[in-house]
């Protein structure tokens, strides 16, 4: 028998095209997972921006007020 026989006789070929859709699989996943990754985190540093822009006016709040109140 003839090593073609052999990976007949075993499927070898219908089982490496499956592993191949599989690997294709888990790298497209990879791929969008990774992309996921970075608009979280573009999000979170968007909403960091944000909350240091409310820290600052509401220091500048507080520093009104104390001017205010020391007149």
């Amino acid at each position: 028998m003839t090593y073609v026989g052999l990976f007949e006789e075993v499927g070898l070929k219908s089982k490496v095209k499956k592993l191949k859709q599989e690997l294709r699989k888990i790298k497209a996943d990879k791929t969008r997972g990774q992309n996921d990754l970075e608009r979280i985190i573009e999000e979170q540093l968007k909403e960091i921006d944000t909350l240091k822009t409310e820290i600052d006016i509401k220091e500048l709040e507080i520093e009104t007020l104390k001017k205010k109140h020391e007149l």
